[in-house]
């Protein structure tokens, strides 16, 4: 056993940094030094933002450096910062004193320097984030034989510890399982291919983001923390000691950034602004997508699209798994299998499907194959630490692995894509890139691998880089995409990945299990990984491993239709699960679950551009919009579908559990089956029978819907229908319609559309407004369908001040009004002969 091979250091031995001296500073940073000569450590704390500070710890002599996977922001606007010293009110400077406090308008960090200790605040002296007293405090590193000058290069573990204020919960932490909170806890970053049927007590997954949102229960408000590291990485939320957070890298630096909030929405903002944000998703991504390992060939593949045309099931994409290929060798197309790839790819096209297919990190050691011995030639692959290729079994059988690290070779993997898109292929699938090895089985690559670095990288082991391997593969695979297809926005999906990866790929889950209990994971797990910048995300819906039933599938998409990534996936060996295998009464109500995920794209579109823009989550806990809540903040089986809709699953079987217990959070909210009025703070026995799980809308706050159809490209979307539940006494409410062309970079040059919905209701009288359209697209459609639910019949409509004719139902206590199409404010108000519904 190697030293990288050893079981995680323990913080014996712990060695925090001591006394510290200002060795410089600059009007937004300061730098201290404790010790001399090789081994002393140097300390950096630079304010980047207002609200935004970031700390470095470089031991035994390391270079200052902040090189980073996860960060897409590096130059940063100079910030208007006071650095004022404990023996000066306002010195402008920092002298010789006891601590000095860096602070902007929004926020302030608190450096003490005897011993050196570091602490936070926000614009209003809430403190946070501070470093624990005493010998075991603060940050420094732990002993390792072998570790240091002249030793191991991957360095000593480096360590930190944080003060728990009384009542701080947390949350985010990336894909992990068990439930939304994660107080209490232990959590190793170390990315994995879990074995099969992995359940809530397994640690690590398939990805590392070590970003954790902290809430206070109180008063709701909110920071974060990135520990940035691509090595094994274990944090303690308060397990050992109620009272702390620790935070251990086994190895490198120790850099870690800490954001102030004050509110949740203020740490993802900044958080993503650091990291990256998702860019805008081609338009038929966010259609209902099939999938299977085990479609053994094209005649397969195309009989299941017909199947979901014939039976009237909306779907926009079918995937081809690793049995496409040649003897699985990668960026090729199996004779037998797949013998004319560019005809079927075109024939699903032509019936509205878009094709993925899987690419796996690892290429057939294989004279004659061209993928590898270019790879070889150009000495692309990982060494072993004694200098040979490295090598390993995966579905291919002996494979070599590309070193993602160096530029050179995600260049040349992305070129490679060309195999793929000379054909019509449409999306990537990066799959098995923690990466997953054979030998031992579900093993991954040995932490004294090297990869060399190319010609313009550096070497490093891949104890080093190991978390970030995954998403490396997934820049590679979105940055060739772009080169072979400029004009068209990449579809990348990876399994493994690291803090970041939100700007390359969207992240699936990888393989769930056809259970009632993995149902239910889905939501905390998402509702975590929108936490903490991947948004984009999906559970396999149906559940991959195992043997699903008719109930459980139907189930799974009254929950995954509001999943930003919506596919069946399902595994070799177990039952098949296309919805019409299962009986009638289930297909029908999967059907009625998929017609619902079509209408709703604009809505959904709509969140993914604000996603783009701000990092807002898609699927988002309760406790986004509502912190200070302290019932919302213990919710994770209901989630918030944006700010507008409120969805509340059934994941436990049988005819007993068609009613479940739902919160609803302040506010009015209208049951989207029946129009059944709340208002929050309530809880509710919810009826949910199958195919009417508990869905509503928030007052006052429209949904803009498509007409049915069954793929997304199938017609234009006209009418757009905005449905609305207005509510007396209820605040009024506002969104907003986002609209481009769907696919291609024209929204960064102001081909877009965007307008804000608003609507307010008060006794007798409705007023809905839609701005003047914001960017030069021109939607494709004439008019715009006003739905009102819940309302009483109007004694007359009024649009921009002139009469309108309009349609009421009665029974549906429905009023539609239809609105010609323009690019002006338009408003809409309705006198009504009673008051609105109450």
């Amino acid at each position: 056993m190697t030293e990288f091979q050893k079981k995680p250091t323990s913080a014996e031995g712990y060695r925090p940094v001591g006394a510290a001296e200002i060795s410089d500073h600059d009007g937004s940073s300061l730098t201290l030094r404790d010790g001399s000569g090789p081994g002393q450590t140097t300390v950096e704390i630079a304010v980047l933002a207002p609200d935004l500070f970031r700390v470095g710890m470089f031991p035994s002599g390391r270079p200052v450096r902040y090189s980073s996977e996860a960060v897409a922001k590096e130059d940063w606007p100079e910030v208007e910062v006071s650095i004022v010293d404990s023996n000066s009110d306002a010195s402008g400077s920092a002298g010789s004193a006891d601590s000095v406090t860096l602070a902007t308008d929004s926020a302030s960090a608190t450096v003490s320097l005897s011993p050196l200790r570091i602490g936070f605040a926000d614009g209003e002296g809430w403190e946070f984030a501070a470093d624990t007293e005493g010998p075991g405090g603060g940050m420094g590193t732990v002993p390792r034989p072998g570790a240091g000058p002249g030793g191991d290069p991957v360095g000593e573990p480096v360590r930190l510890h944080k003060k728990r204020r009384p009542g701080e919960r947390y949350f985010g932490c990336g894909e992990r399982t068990g439930g939304l909170e994660k107080t209490g806890t232990t959590l190793t970053f170390w990315n994995a291919d879990p074995p099969e049927g992995h359940t809530a007590s397994y640690d690590n997954l398939y990805a590392s983001v070590p970003f954790v949102l902290t809430l206070d229960e109180e008063t709701g408000t909110a920071w974060g923390m990135l520990l940035d590291s691509t090595h094994r990485t274990h944090v303690d939320l308060a397990h050992e000691t109620d009272k702390e957070a620790s935070f251990q890298a086994e190895g490198g630096d120790l850099v870690y950034y800490v954001f102030c909030g004050p509110t949740p929405k203020d740490v993802l903002r900044r958080y993503t602004e650091l990291t990256g944000r998702t860019p805008m998703p081609p338009l038929w991504a966010l259609g209902n997508q099939q999938s299977r390992w085990g479609y053994e060939g094209a005649a397969e593949v195309e009989e299941v699209a017909r199947g979901y045309r014939e039976r009237d099931l909306p779907c926009d994409v079918m995937y081809f798994d690793i049995d496409y290929m040649d003897g699985f060798r990668v960026f090729t197309w199996g004779p037998e299998s797949f013998p004319e790839p560019k005809e079927t790819v075109s024939r699903l096209a032509d019936e509205g499907f878009r094709v993925v297919t899987i690419i796996d990190p690892g290429v057939k050691v294989d004279e004659g194959y061209r993928v590898y011995e270019e790879g070889r030639d150009r000495g692309f692959f990982c060494l072993t630490a004694g200098g040979e290729e490295l090598h390993n079994a995966v579905w291919p059988g002996v494979c070599a692995f590309p070193d993602f690290t160096s530029p050179e070779v995600r260049e040349w993997w992305g070129e490679n894509h060309r195999a793929l898109t000379d054909v019509g292929v449409d999306g990537v699938w990066c799959d098995m890139n923690e990466p997953s090895f054979f030998i031992p089985e579900q093993s991954t690559m040995p932490e004294d691998a090297v990869h060399p670095g190319g010609s313009t990288g550096e070497r490093r082991y891949h104890a080093e880089v190991h978390n970030a391997y995954g998403s490396l593969m997934a820049r590679a695979t979105r940055e060739g995409l772009l080169e072979l297809r400029p004009e068209r926005r990449p579809f990348v999906i990876t399994r493994s990945a690291f803090a970041g990866v939100q700007r390359h790929a969207m992240q699936w889950t990888g393989d769930n299990s056809s259970w009632w209990e993995h149902l239910y994971m889905t939501m905390p797990q998402l509702m975590n990984m929108g936490l903490s910048g991947v948004s984009w995300a999906g559970m396999d819906i149906g559940g991959f491993f195992d043997d699903t039933s008719g109930e459980l599938l139907a189930r799974w998409y009254e929950m995954g239709i509001f999943q930003p990534f919506c596919r069946n996936h399902s595994a070799k060996g177990t039952r098949h699960q296309e919805p019409w295998l299962f009986g009638e009464r289930y297909e029908a109500s999967i059907r009625k679950m998929l017609k619902l995920r079509q209408r709703l794209i604009p809505y959904l579109y709509t969140l993914f551009e604000e996603c783009h823009r701000t990092g807002a989550p898609i699927l988002r806990p309760l406790l986004y919009e509502y912190p200070a809540d302290g019932v919302a903040r213990t919710a994770d089986d209901e989630f918030l579908f944006g700010p507008a809709m409120l969805v509340a699953p059934v994941t436990r079987p049988g005819e007993a559990n068609e009613y479940r217990h739902v919160y609803l959070p302040e506010g009015t909210w209208f049951h989207y089956w029946t129009g059944e009025r709340h208002d929050g703070p309530d809880h509710v026995l919810a009826h949910a029978p199958l195919g009417e799980p508990p869905i509503y809308v928030k007052a006052n706050t429209a949904v803009p819907l498509w007409p049915e159809m069954n793929h997304v490209e199938e017609k234009p979307a006209d009418p757009l229908t905005l449905l609305v539940y207005p509510a007396e006494g209820a605040e009024s409410g506002e969104t907003t319609l986002y609209e481009d062309a769907g696919d291609g970079f024209g929204y960064e040059r102001g081909e877009y559309a965007r307008r804000t919905v608003s609507c307010e209701a008060s006794e007798n009288k409705i007023r809905v407004r839609v701005s003047e359209r914001e960017g030069s697209f021109d939607p494709e459609r004439r008019a715009i369908l006003f739905e009102l639910h819940c309302v009483h019949a109007p004694e007359s409509v009024q649009v921009n001040g002139g009469e309108a004719d309009f349609a009421y139902d009665e029974e549906a206590r429905r009023l539609t009004v239809t609105l010609q199409e323009a690019p002006g404010e338009s408003t809409v108000e309705m006198l009504l002969q009673d008051n609105v519904d109450t």
